[in-house]
Formats: C-alpha cells, structure tokens, sequence
C-alpha cells in the first residue's frame, strides 16, 4: 500500500513541471519567452508546434525600419572573413566545410549539400541539404528527397526573408520541368511541374540564383531570366515565367549577374569599356506582367577592357559596388563609387592577392555575404522523424 502511494507521487511529481507552464496564462509564457535570447528562442520553437506558434506570435522582434534583420558587411571586401565562416560551419555540420558544398545563400542563411557529415544523429554516406545561419548558430539537416536518397545532387536554392515570414524553403531543379520545394513550414517536401519554352529546356542555366518576394530567379544561356513562384499556382503555366534580358546582353563578349538589394533585381552587364546596372521594373495590368529594364548607373572605362576581353566577371556585389573578375591565376576587384547626383563614377580596378577560399566562394555561390539576426524557424510535423534534424552546435 505504501509502495503505491509512494509511486504515485513521485509519478505526479514528474508531471507537474510539465503541466505546469501550460496552464500559465498567454501573457506571462510569452514574457518568459521574451527573457530569452533570440538563439534559445530558435531552440525553443523547436521543442512542439504551440511552442512555435507562440513564439512567432507574440514574442520574436517585428521588423523595424532602422533595425534590418538582415545586414551587409561593413567592409570594403565582403569575403574577407571567410576562414571564420567556414570554420564555423565545419564545426557545426562536424565536417570540413568546403565552399563547393556551398550552393546558395539568401538573406543570410547558407544552404550546403554533401554526404560527409559525421553527426551522431544522422546517417551516414547520405546526401543531406544543410541550412545555417552563422548569427543565431542554427544548422538544419534535411534528408533529400525520397527516391534521391544516394548518389550526387541537382542545384538547389534557398528561398528566405525575414521581413516576409520566418520559415524558409529550398528549391531543388530537376532539371528544366520539375521543382521539390522542401518547407520548414511543414517538414516535407513536395513536387510542382513547370512549363517552360523549348528554347529555355534547349539552353543551360547559370548555377547561382537570386530570391526575391516570392520567386526565385535564374539566368538562362539563352539570354533570359526565368522566374519561378515558390508557392504552388492554380494554373502550371504561371508557375515559371520567361523575361527577356536587356538587348545589351546578345552583344559579342557581353558577360552577365544578377543580384538583389533592397528588394530590388539587378542585372549587370560588363563589356568593353562598358559596365552597366539594370534593375528589373514589373507592370500589372489586368493580372498580366510585363517587365522593362531601368539603368541604375553605367560607367565606361579604358580599365575596364582588359578585364573583359582577358578575364571573367564572377559576382557584383551591389551594397558596396563592388565587382570581382578572374583574369588568368589573378583575381581583381573593380570598385565604383557614385555620388549623391549619380553623374559621375570614379572607378578603381586592383589586383586581390589571390585566395583560393575567396575564389571557390565566389565561383560557387557568387552572393555576397550577409547577416541576418532573426532566427529561422522549424516544425516537428513530418512525416519520418529521420528527414528533419537539428544538429548539435558548440557555440
């Protein structure tokens, strides 16, 4: 009898801190969650689904316009501090990082791709995509889709912004008519068809990619920007959309890059003594878009054709007009630097000691470099508790 009683409490003893802070009013469990950091917030929201919810309701910061979640290096070289970043990623994924597992990046989360992580919690010799945020120390694992467990990896893109939501997606090409879209939203990954023309399925795409406001983008050889919806449309012709580069773009020895800033795409050109940047303009009408090409600046430089006609244009990076181009074993940097009236542009062309950490970076993954402090979130509804894994991070 007195064994019983005993078992009893201490069953209910168990119990009662778990109870406990469920019954706790609204209000006060937000405050409690509001004493923590944002990296144990990103923690926290993992742990169930009313946890995640409450959270992102009531807790996280709104965005505020003179305090961006996502910020720009302050620097006149935006990789410079790669060593550290990778480093950091090395430990977290309990793998050498190498910048060729880097395919995408957006708003300030990483995505890689590989099979040689080495946490206790996920399995071995399989591919998995990897998101991280270096700021809030978050690294994800996600298994690839069913049926492309083993061997190499299609491209994939990262869609995020955290002004929009705090859940992220990744977008995996199979090839020219198929997309799986992996949210965090829900933890699974499903499959939308896109139509697109023969002559972009004829063509190849340019490997870097660029999210903005619901869409991804990519430039195709043809001399076009495809862009994708995320989201799944009642009709699959709306899916993916086809526009048209800047005439400039069909030139002899014209070299091509998008970016993004400020919600903005941006085109840029290089060729000769030319160096142009477009932002990309799209009109509604009667729920049919057309898109334009507005000129956000053009410099015309002797210093420049070298550049062109020898060398390679790699990525522009547009928060500090910053280009880089690959001439032979030498990486070069070419600044500009408008004034207020955008009339004049000095330029400045040197030469990068030569990195090869800096260069696999910029060939691979080409976006600049940014921070993001919000954390991203996560769900633990899915359908195999093997697909979806928070890997241990020693901060």
């Amino acid at each position: 009898m007195e064994s019983r009683i005993l078992k009893k409490k201490r069953t209910m003893g168990r119990r009662m801190p778990k109870s406990f802070f469920r019954i706790l009013p609204t209000d006060l469990q937000s405050k409690i969650f509001s004493k923590l950091s944002l990296k144990d917030q990103s923690n926290a929201m993992c742990v169930s689904p009313q946890w995640r919810d409450l959270i992102l309701n009531t807790t996280l910061p709104k965005m505020h316009p003179h305090i961006p979640f996502v910020t720009a290096h302050d620097l006149p070289n935006p990789f410079i501090d790669l060593e550290q970043l990778f480093n950091w990623c090395s430990l977290a994924m309990h793998c050498e990082a190498d910048p060729k597992n880097l395919i995408s990046s957006s708003n300030g989360l990483l995505l890689f791709c590989h099979n040689k992580g080495e946490a206790a919690n996920i399995m071995r010799d399989v591919y998995y995509y990897y998101v991280m945020n270096r700021v809030t120390k978050q690294c994800m694992a996600i298994l690839k889709p069913i049926g492309q467990i083993s061997g190499g990896y299609s491209y994939a893109a990262l869609a995020y912004d955290p002004s929009e939501s705090w859940f992220f997606k990744i977008v995996r090409f199979q090839g020219h008519r198929h997309i799986n879209i992996f949210s965090s939203m829900t933890g699974l990954w499903t499959t939308l068809t896109i139509c697109l023309p023969q002559y972009i399925n004829e063509s190849k795409w340019v490997q870097n990619s660029v999210y903005l406001k619901g869409s991804i983008y990519r430039l195709s050889c043809s001399g076009h920007l495809v862009r994708i919806k995320v989201d799944p449309q009642e009709n699959i012709s709306k899916q993916a959309e086809v526009i048209t580069l800047h005439p400039d773009c069909f030139l002899n020895n014209c070299q091509w890059q998008i970016c993004s800033e400020n919600n903005k795409l941006l085109l840029v050109l290089s060729r000769g003594m030319f160096f142009n940047v477009f932002e990309l303009i799209e009109c509604v009408t009667n729920n049919v878009s057309s898109y334009t090409w507005n000129i956000v600046f053009e410099i015309e430089s002797e210093e420049l054709m070298p550049l062109n006609f020898y060398g390679k244009l790699l990525s522009f990076h547009p928060y500090h007009e910053v280009a880089f181009f690959k001439r032979g074993t030498q990486l070069y940097v070419y600044f500009t630097e408008p004034n207020l009236s955008y009339t004049t542009i000095d330029i400045e062309v040197g030469e990068v000691q030569y990195n090869k950490l800096a260069y696999d970076y910029i060939k691979h993954c080409g976006q600049p470099l940014l921070d993001c402090i919000a954390p991203f979130a996560c769900t633990l509804e899915k359908k195999d508790p093997r697909d979806f894994h928070r890997l241990p991070v020693l901060y």
